[in-house]
């Protein structure tokens, strides 16, 4: 067969492709192939024609033998690429990426647009296996394609603003290099954002504020972020929100958190984080009955807000309601096990349970006493902490358990002179022991060291009392 003969068989395999005669196509080029068994036009056809008789395997071991024959050549990569589309078989998935991959490789010189095109479609496969990394990447080196290209400013905001709805799922399961390349195509998007202001930023911009508050490493650009969109959407509730939540939970509610609170609650008298913010406010005040209400109220709203029934908790030891304080206690308990302890939630649970067992203590009976015991044993890290040391002494010291209370002040005594609460032990052992002269002299020491504890003077007077008796 002559090379004539060789591109006459090929012209007429193509033709026949083209008439949709896909059978007599496998013929023509199956004779190319008994001359040049490597002939890569006739692999090629094999390939589009078998593909259109649904005879997947045949068609992709034709592409694959013209893409071994010729690997630059862009045909047969196009070919197992349009199969692998069409084709649910697993393997097919898996080579569909690679495929791809080749095709940026010939297209990037040759035909920039096929090469975009090709890239949306790699991104669209990464993103829908959930491999994060990779649609970043590879949507960001389309953007870089696109910058050198010379595309202007509002496709540059919609290829960025597209990166940062892709990346937006599942971001608890990112690296740190995909988190990263989200909050930059946010931090991109509404820089390039020309209709400010306009529902479509507002909406950006909540959504890279949400995004951020999923980020507990963030929380400078957090702030910065619900700042900026305050001044630009000063009637906007969500951003006020989230900043009162962040000051509430992080424990840094300055004046300029009150302001915010404030603002919040003349927008939506019923707003959750406001009301809790002016709570704890008031607690800070000394405020105890502005602050039970604030809070109360607060967090029939936001019910989830572990700060805000752990300061609940705390005003109502402060009023003397210890079975209300304890509930308060619990529900923060059982919200920090629904969201899992750790990172900040653990030193909330630590605090909660110190606040529980207190509020216990004051109930004075045994059962509770035993409980408060309990409680500060799940506290982490209780031997080094002298609140929790003095609340165990006392707990010990309600069950009986007095020689191990008596250790236990010795040595927050030693330890912590200057500590009023360590002294307020001392005074209650030696109470409890009926030695009232050293109980008046500890009693006397704890308030040289806090004279505005209401306990101690009563503690004191109560030793006065039976001193005299």
């Amino acid at each position: 067969m002559s090379s004539k003969e060789v591109k006459t068989a090929l012209k007429s395999a193509r033709d026949a492709i083209r008439n949709k005669e896909y059978k007599e196509a496998l013929k023509h080029c199956k004779t190319v192939l008994k001359q040049e068994k490597n002939n890569y036009n006739a692999w090629v056809f094999i390939g589009v024609a078998a593909a259109e008789l649904e005879q997947p395997d045949q068609a992709q071991g034709a592409y694959k033998k013209a893409a071994e024959l010729e690997p630059e050549q862009l045909l047969a990569w196009q070919g197992l690429a349009s199969l692998y589309e069409k084709c649910n078989q697993v393997n097919a998935k898996d080579d569909l990426p690679g495929v791809y991959q080749k095709l940026l490789d010939l297209y990037e010189s040759a035909d920039r647009q096929k090469w975009c095109d090709v890239c949306k479609k790699l991104v669209a496969l990464y993103h829908q296996e959930k491999k994060h990394l990779e649609v970043a990447r590879t949507w960001h080196r389309l953007i870089k394609t696109r910058q050198e290209d010379g595309a202007d400013r509002q496709e540059l905001y919609e290829l960025w603003r597209k990166l940062s709805q892709l990346l937006a799922e599942n971001i608890e399961d990112q690296n740190n290099e995909t988190q990263q390349m989200l909050l930059t195509a946010f931090e991109n998007a509404l820089d390039l954002a020309d209709n400010i202001p306009s529902e479509d930023h507002q909406v950006l911009y909540r959504n890279f504020i949400q995004c951020l508050s999923k980020f507990p490493h963030e929380t400078t650009k957090l702030k910065k972020a619900c700042e900026e969109m305050i001044a630009i959407y000063p009637t906007v509730q969500y951003p006020l929100e989230v900043i009162c939540l962040y000051l509430i939970d992080s424990g840094s509610l300055t004046s300029e958190g009150h302001q915010y609170c404030c603002k919040l609650v003349e927008m939506n008298s019923k707003s959750g984080p406001g009301l809790i913010g002016l709570g704890i406010i008031a607690l800070q005040d000394k405020k105890y009955e502005d602050a039970v209400r604030h809070l109360t109220e607060g967090l029939k709203e936001s019910p989830v807000c572990i700060a805000g029934w752990c300061h609940l908790a705390e005003a109502q030891v402060k009023m003397h309601r210890p079975k209300e304080a304890i509930l308060s206690c619990n529900q923060a308990l059982k919200t920090i096990d629904n969201f899992g302890a750790s990172g900040g939630n653990l030193h909330q649970k630590n605090l909660c349970l110190r606040l529980k067992a207190e509020a216990l203590l004051k109930l004075s009976d045994g059962a509770s006493s035993e409980e408060a015991v309990r409680t500060l044993d799940q506290v982490s890290d209780v031997d080094n902490t002298p609140g929790l040391l003095v609340l165990q002494g006392l707990a010990c010291l309600n069950t009986g358990a007095v020689d191990k209370a008596t250790k236990i002040m010795e040595d927050l005594v030693t330890s912590y002179p200057d500590l009023a609460e360590a002294h307020a032990l001392e005074g209650r052992v030696h109470f409890t022991k009926k030695d009232y002269v050293q109980a008046e002299v500890s009693f006397q020491r704890a308030l040289e060291k806090d004279a505005e504890v209401a306990e101690y003077h009563y503690q004191l007077g109560l030793t006065y009392r039976f001193m005299g008796e």
